[in-house]
């Protein structure tokens, strides 16, 4: 037996009597409505629904038909039963009823032996607990989800009520029309040239795109409406307007109304009042748990906090307070199944459904009056989607709040679950009344709902199009202007606008099924005055009576609560359309009123009525509006507190990237110790000189230590802009926690590289080391000054290319202009004041006055030695040495870096307040097009319009194509010419055979069965067990029932990718061919993600898979028409030349060509069978159609297609010619046709004794489903063993047959052996790899582009800031030599950053093209590292053009800048493979991003530069095997050789003042060798070579960079 799902309370819930007593006391006050007095004592009660408990079945195929009503054959089942029987269904008909709050009405229905039975509760085990056993929630939801909703609305105060009004809405969007083709590196190179000339010759092509074109309506509390309509109708753009978050600016144009009650909706805060939830939103923070996302929500938008509790409130709540529990949130996670995820985090722990879930229960935690759902369960099943329906229907009814929702699948169960439709079509409204009255009025129209076909998908088709198939014979199709005709013509328009534009606010109810309530004709007793002749208003049809029985006058079925006195402004009868009364003259409306009048005296149920009453100025509700116009629930400082809290659960979430920090910090800090070790305190230039280097080495290590934050900081910003838009806190609570939490880390990491360093090199501890503590001071100063930059950068970079970009130009800016790497002196004039305004340079100054103030010796006691004291001999050597070497500035005021860096910080953070609450980066809409100027845009409408007209009327199947002549965008052709072409020269090609053909084969497969592992608890779990059928060629299998995950395993193990971690047992064959090499050439597989190369053509990623796919025989004209072919076939014509990351069109269809293009993409390898994982998850109707029928086209050229569906409906599954349903426990349950509408498989399972009855009005999926416990409404364990049935019908007998005829087919075919594992020589495999990577760059010109941009201003900064510095003195020398020094910095640490967020770009096209088994793994890295060069050649080209030819290093003859231009291209490289080596190496991302950022700093500390070779101790070994070094000292030696020996009287080689060369004095330090200069590069080049095999073996060997075929 079955039992309703506890997912989500009833639908069909009524109130007890108890509550319809309390609820009556608590409503409103009567309507103002009054002075009526009745015509006669006439009143009228409306009928008892008899009829409601009477279920019309479908006979069974054995001919027994059920006479009489069902009720009397289950009465006359229950009075047969055993004593335990009725018992144990009166106990489970008992609990289910109580749950659903008719505990006491139905308590009252049992004998006295059953009310001895103690109340209590069925635990997960089946135990039953008492009542006095259940603690806290579990005891105040032991009643159900209702009746405890009833209690609460009882004693909270109530959400103030909305009567959304919007009118003339129109909405219109410029947008501009780019050119044809897309950007490439090229001409975004070219354009740097050419780009000026063009914007002054070229103007900008654009158009105004209409989304809504004069929208009317209106939403009522306690009501639930439907937004229907295909992709681009405008229903996300709707609903973001009615949520306040669409504002006209000067590129969009806003017209209409929206009021709130009487308040224009610019008046008053919407976030607060309305709760707005997309499934574009679904996005959380994934190191919070489930519990603590709705925790965090639950504070910033809950004002009703325990702490606030009334003494009634506390009372009742009393039971969950006691056990710590708060009431609402408990609540919300036991409605939406959250409960056993609630510890989950939010990232990959949990499901889609879930994250999905947990969206909405973030905003259900508020007090929100209306809801707004915009595709909230987009993918999920519609068991899912009902049960979120179910639960906010209820909740609205209660708490008297409305909710519109949009959603992709709707089923009829879901659809029955609304009261109102808007059906909206090119932007208007095609039909907004009831939901009962839509489908009659269509019916009027001429359009026949099937008795098959759900009532969403039929609405949907009439406006798309498709309602040639619905025609009644002889009724005139009408097109899209014409239905928008007859609505403005309907009564129900009239009705709405009479509402909409009306000035007086007035709540209307909808009553449905309430026998007992009285209805009289009434006029104000003013009328009867003698003196009016003619009444001033006409007589009303009023409620007089309210229902007595319980459970009714306001029970889940109605929209409100009913009062005496309230006009009924509309009527249906006997399951009639609405007749609307009052409407037209005065005469009118009285005729109308007194003719339902006379109606209801005969009148049948059921009876549905529209109430209507005048809303109070001053009700109960205005109480609350103060509160709910307050910008936020909380003050400032408990929003900022509460901020805080959530920052730290996250930052104890991320102590792994913690502990990697203060690691960094830990090794770099004992490397910089140990590299400048007991150095400090002697007096000699050289080590005073790495005193001085250390600190630069200091501010560098930590400021750089903070770059790992700004991709977590941009991971958090998606979710930041969702809660800024619902009003959860302020911008500058989050800027402040942020602060906050952030200082300890700082703290932590300051001191830990402090302690490694300080002591290590022995730097000073004069005045009891108060040195040591401002160094330590400075170092936290520094480290929260970059943190607090990086923040800042997160807010205002569009995507991570663009954060790193920044983050790398501006250290650039503060290294550079830090006084280390060029003296004051030598900087340009225009330069000087960024020196000035540089706080990490005021921090190497003030380093250097701590520690060189302790250096207290007289100068005059190293005169000869120290040239400092030589031009200084008066004073200490301290101080001569910051004199001489300009770092003196801020001996007077010590205070001024502490300042300087403490007010950058600020200024920081106020820029950052100032990104959070200006910008918004934001994806582009689904719903919006994006235009290109080609003649696919042009001609869609019309075209689409044609192929709509071109649907077949045949209901199993629609043969001709949706996009069968749809232009090419590629063509400038008018209509008929390439794809006219395509058709003729594909028909001479079947005709001449010389087409690829289909190798027709048939898929077997007997008792297959499938365990998964659990290695943690030793245990195995079947997945599904004993699965036996085939599929044949030009049919299609629909997998069914089971679990997705089920469906999911044996689509894979029927596909040979056969899960890891799991057994597989049984026979799996196609030909007679077993599981291989050529196996896998016969099959294709569409995964459910659509993963594709963003920067490929449409065209090219087939033409990639073909040519890697199909037989090597086939030549490349054959698989270039193939392609072509599959193009066409498909309806990709328009977009075969669009990028794939640009594919929108002027219907927003971007899932449905996505999914298209998987499509494609296998089909363009010719397979004989196709494998589809969910085609149709997450589509619309018109989408879901179109790829069904694409589908039936495929299966037509000669294919079997297998495919899983979960909840799929009747004319989706009709598209199938196959089913195979499997049972909850994985086991089988039917394999079959399907038949017409179902009918096959419907005859199967009400063939089967005891099954429980097919309704004619049932869908017959639901029927099927329902009967396996899977349904949508009905879920649960069956009653029967299915699989057991199966097993024994003569459909399993006559399947075997079958199988044993195929089997023995298969004997006399013999099976084809390849030669190689993949159908393409490794040849053909390397060049496509290497081309498809290179189309990636070029194409990718925010990765390639953006670095040759930041390359040119890093050669721009350094050549300005260089730029023809003289040989005059050292500190000219110095300053010229250290360029070449922060150049490879830059270069290099720059390079090998970049390149680990671009690896993983397209690793999910990898994985899919791997499982296809496509070409040899090894490939995809070579194909990165070979695509790199030409990219870095012209980059480093420009580096060195711009930045050395400015500086005049490097420049002295051709050969001398090109051996320079060479070498720093190749350290570029070696950086660059050394960056991908370990991001191949690492299993995630950030840990490579350590790696990198650690090697690197040490790599440039021991490069020989700020510690020179003869004062490396312990880090020799690591200079020889240094990159950096080879680089630097390479270039610095061809930059600056002069053969010095060679010198007489008249040498040219550059000298100093006294005399010595500067190339002498440079080797001497440096211990250069221009000898070494070919050994350095022929090294450097190994360094290449060998970093890039590393990469290629990690990528190939290591576990974490493949997959399996699973």
């Amino acid at each position: 037996m079955l039992h309703s799902s506890m997912t989500s309370p009833s639908s069909n819930t009524l109130c007890s009597e108890d509550d319809a007593s309390t609820l009556e006391a608590h409503s409103p006050r009567p309507s103002s409505v009054g002075g009526y007095s009745a015509e006669g004592d006439s009143v009228i009660t409306l009928p008892i629904h008899s009829s409601r408990m009477l279920h019309a079945t479908r006979p069974r195929t054995s001919s027994v038909e059920l006479s009489g009503s069902f009720t009397s054959e289950v009465q006359y089942r229950i009075e047969s039963a055993s004593p335990d029987t009725a018992r144990n269904v009166a106990l489970r008909m008992y609990e289910s009823l109580k749950r659903h709050g008719l505990r006491e009405e139905v308590g009252r229905a049992f004998t006295r032996e059953i009310e001895e039975v103690e109340e209590g509760e069925v635990n997960d085990n089946g135990v039953r607990r008492k009542s006095e056993d259940l603690m806290g929630m579990e005891y105040l939801l032991k009643d159900g989800f209702v009746s405890y909703l009833r209690d609460v609305a009882k004693i909270t105060p109530p959400i103030p009520q909305q009567v959304v009004r919007f009118s003339g809405i129109k909405y219109s969007r410029k947008l501009v029309i780019p050119s044809n083709g897309y950007e490439t590196f090229g001409n975004k190179v070219l354009g740097c040239f050419v780009g000026p000339f063009r914007t002054l010759l070229q103007r900008k092509e654009s158009t105004w795109l209409h989304i809504l074109k004069g929208v009317d309506g209106y939403i009522m509390p306690g009501s639930m409406t439907l937004l229907l309509g295909p992709p681009g109708c405008g229903k996300s753009t709707l609903l973001e307007i009615l949520a306040g978050r669409i504002e006209e600016t000067k590129n969009s144009n806003l017209q209409g109304v929206v009021m709130y009650n009487d308040k224009y909706a610019s008046d008053i805060r919407l976030s607060r009042l309305i709760a707005y939830i997309s499934g574009q939103l679904n996005k959380h923070i994934p190191f919070l748990s489930v519990r603590e996302t709705l925790e965090f929500a639950r504070d910033c938008t809950q004002g009703l906090r325990p702490e606030n509790f009334t003494p009634q409130m506390r009372k009742f709540f009393a039971h969950a307070l006691v056990e710590g529990q708060d009431p609402f949130l408990e609540y919300v996670l036991e409605i939406l199944s959250l409960k056993n995820v609630e510890h989950k985090l939010t990232g990959e722990a949990i499901s889609d459904i879930d994250r999905q879930k947990l969206t909405t229960a973030e905003l259900a935690l508020g007090t929100y009056s209306v809801l707004l759902y915009d595709q909230p369960l987009a993918g999920s099943d519609l068991a899912a989607t009902y049960d979120l329906v179910d639960t906010i229907r209820t909740i609205s009814r209660i708490q008297q709040s409305s909710a519109i929702m949009s959603l992709t699948q709707i089923s009829q169960e879901v659809f029955d679950l609304f009261d109102r439709i808007i059906l909206l079509g090119d932007g208007h409204v095609i039909f907004q009344g009831h939901r009962q009255d839509a489908i009659p009025y269509f019916s009027k129209l001429g359009y026949m709902k099937p008795s098959h076909v759900e009532s969403a998908e039929f609405l949907e088709d009439i406006v798309t199009g498709h309602g040639l198939q619905y025609l009644a014979r002889g009724a005139t199709p009408l097109v899209i202007d014409e239905l928008i005709e007859c609505y403005r013509d309907s009564d129900h328009y009239k009705d709405i606008s009479r509402i909409a534009q009306g000035n007086d606010v007035k709540l209307t109810y909808w009553v449905e099924s309430e026998p007992g309530l009285g209805l009289s004709l009434k006029t104000p007793s003013k009328y009867n005055c003698a003196v009016d002749i003619e009444p001033r208003k006409e007589t009303e049809l009023v409620v007089a009576k309210l229902s007595t029985k319980v459970g009714h006058s306001g029970g889940i079925e109605s929209t409100g609560r009913v009062q005496i006195g309230d006009v009924v402004t509309a009527i249906s009868m006997n399951s009639e359309e609405m007749e609307y009364l009052a409407m037209g003259s005065q005469k009118t409306q009285r005729e109308r009123a007194s003719h339902a009048y006379s109606m209801l005296k005969k009148a049948q149920a059921p009876i549905r009525l529209q109430v209507e009453r005048y809303k109070d100025d001053e009700d109960e509700y205005e109480a609350q509006w103060e509160q709910f116009q307050r910008p936020f629930v909380q003050t400032w400082w408990k929003s900022t507190k509460t901020l805080i809290n959530r920052q730290i659960k996250i930052t104890k979430r991320l102590h792994i990237i913690l502990k990697l920090r203060l690691f960094q910090a830990i090794v770099l800090g004992l490397f910089a110790g140990t590299l400048f070790y007991k150095l400090g305190g002697q007096n000699t230039q050289q080590q005073m000189n790495s005193v001085r280097a250390l600190g630069f080495v200091s501010t560098m290590s930590i400021l750089l230590l903070n770059m790992v934050q700004l991709p977590l900081y941009m991971l958090q910003r998606p979710i930041f802009y969702k809660h800024r838009a619902q009003r959860f806190f302020r911008a500058s609570s989050y800027l402040v926690a942020h602060c906050i939490v952030n200082l300890p880390q700082t703290l932590v990491e300051a001191l830990a590289y402090t302690l490694c360093v300080y002591f290590l090199v022995g730097l000073s501890l004069e005045q009891n080391g108060a040195p040591f503590f401002e160094y330590l001071l400075l170092l936290v100063l520094v480290t929260y000054f970059g943190s607090s930059v990086f923040f800042f950068l997160s807010t205002i970079s569009s995507i991570q290319e663009v954060g790193n970009a920044l983050a790398g130009l501006l250290v650039s800016i503060l290294l550079l202009f830090s006084g280390f790497v060029i003296y004051p002196s030598n900087i340009p004039t225009y330069w000087k004041w960024l020196i000035y305004i540089n706080p990490i340079h005021w921090a190497n100054v003030s380093y250097c006055r701590l520690q060189f103030e302790a250096y207290t010796e007289p100068c005059s006691n190293h005169l000869g030695r120290l040239p400092f004291c030589d031009k200084y001999p008066t004073m200490t050597v301290g101080k001569a040495y910051l004199l001489f070497f300009e770092l003196s500035e801020n001996t007077q005021r010590p205070w001024l870096p502490y300042a300087i860096l403490l007010g950058w910080t600020i200024v920081a953070n106020l820029l950052a307040l100032l990104g959070l609450k200006k910008i918004e980066f934001t994806g582009t809409s689904q719903s919006l097009p994006h235009l290109k100027r080609t003649p696919a845009w042009r001609n869609f409408r019309g075209d689409t319009e044609s192929e709509f007209q071109s649907m077949s009327s045949n209901d199993e199947h629609y043969n001709t194509p949706l996009y069968g002549r749809a232009p090419s965008a590629r063509s400038k052709m008018d209509n008929g010419g390439v794809e006219k072409w395509i058709e003729e020269f594909r028909v001479d090609l079947e005709r001449s055979g010389l087409g690829i053909p289909v190798e027709p084969v048939t898929l077997l497969f007997e008792d297959l069965s499938f365990k998964m592992h659990d290695k943690e608890r030793k245990e195995s779990t079947s997945v599904f067990s004993h699965v036996t059928g085939y599929a044949r060629p030009r049919n299609i299998l629909a997998l069914l029932g089971g679990s997705k995950s089920t469906k999911e395993a044996l689509l894979k193990c029927l596909a040979g990718r056969v899960p890891v971690n799991g057994s597989f047992s049984g026979n799996l064959q196609a030909n007679g061919v077993k599981p291989g090499a050529t196996f896998f050439r016969l099959i294709g597989y569409v995964e459910k993600l659509d993963a594709h190369q963003p920067y490929l053509s449409v065209r090219e990623s087939l033409q990639f898979s073909a040519a890697l796919r199909l037989d090597p025989a086939i030549d490349a004209t054959s698989r270039r028409i193939h392609v072509e072919l599959v193009l066409n076939q498909l309806g990709l014509m328009p977009y075969s030349n669009q990028l794939v990351r640009s594919l929108r069109d002027a219907t927003g269809k971007t899932f449905e060509i996505a999914k298209k293009m998987t499509i494609a993409v296998e089909l363009a390898a010719n397979p004989s069978i196709l494998f589809l994982e969910e085609p149709i998850s997450g589509l619309d109707t018109t989408g879901t159609l179109i790829i069904l029928n694409t589908l039936y086209r495929v299966s037509e050229s000669g294919r079997a297609i297998v495919a899983t569906l979960t909840h799929p409906n009747a004319r989706s599954l009709s598209f199938f010619n196959q089913a195979l349903i499997l049972t909850q426990e994985g086991q089988q349950a039917y394999f079959g046709p399907i038949g017409s509408n179902c009918s096959d498989l419907v005859d199967y399972f009400t063939s089967i004794p005891k099954a429980p009855p097919y309704l004619i009005r049932e869908s017959p999926v639901s029927f099927v489903m329902g009967a396996l416990g899977l349904g949508i409404k009905t879920r649960g364990t069956p009653s029967l063993k299915f699989a057991e049935i199966y097993e024994a019908s003569s459909l399993h007998e006559i399947n075997n047959k079958e199988i044993g005829m195929i089997k023995n087919s298969m004997k006399s075919r013999t099976s084809r052996h390849p030669s190689c594992t993949y159908a393409a020589p490794y040849s053909r495999q390397a060049s496509l790899v290497l081309l498809r990577t290179q189309r990636f760059l070029w194409r990718n010109v925010q990765y390639t582009y953006g670095r040759l941009t930041g390359c040119i201003m890093i050669g721009l900064l350094m050549g300005s800031l260089y730029f023809q510095i003289e040989y005059n003195d050292t500190y000219g020398v110095t300053s010229r030599s250290l360029y070449i020094y922060m150049q490879v910095i830059l270069i290099g640490v720059i390079s090998a950053n970049n390149v680990i967020p671009q690896i993983g770009t397209d690793r999910l096209v990898y994985f899919r093209e791997k499982r296809a088994g496509m070409y040899l793994p090894i490939f995809y890295p070579v194909s990165w590292a070979v695509g790199e060069i030409p990219y870095f050649f012209i980059a480093t080209l420009a580096v060195v053009g711009i930045g050395n030819g400015m500086a005049g290093i490097g420049t002295g003859s051709v050969a001398e800048f090109l051996m320079y231009w060479l070498v720093l291209f190749a350290f570029t490289l070696c950086v660059t493979y050394f960056g991908m080596m370990v991001t191949f190496l690492a299993p995630v991302p950030t840990l490579a991003a350590f790696v990198v950022s650690i090697v690197t700093s040490l790599w440039v500390s021991v490069s020989g530069v700020v510690v020179t070779l003869s004062e490396i101790k312990f880090y020799k070994w690591m200079y020889w095997s240094n990159p950096f070094q080879f680089a630097m000292n390479t270039m610095t030696s061809i930059s600056f050789y002069c053969d010095t020996k060679a010198c007489r009287s008249e040498c040219n080689c550059p000298q100093l003042p006294d005399g010595s060369y500067v190339w002498d004095r440079l080797a001497t330090v440096r211990s250069l060798n221009q000898a070494r200069i070919q050994t350095d590069i022929l090294i450097l080049s190994a360094m290449c070579l060998l970093f890039a095999s590393l990469a290629f073996l990690f990528f190939v060997v290591l576990k974490h960079n493949s997959t399996t075929r699973a």
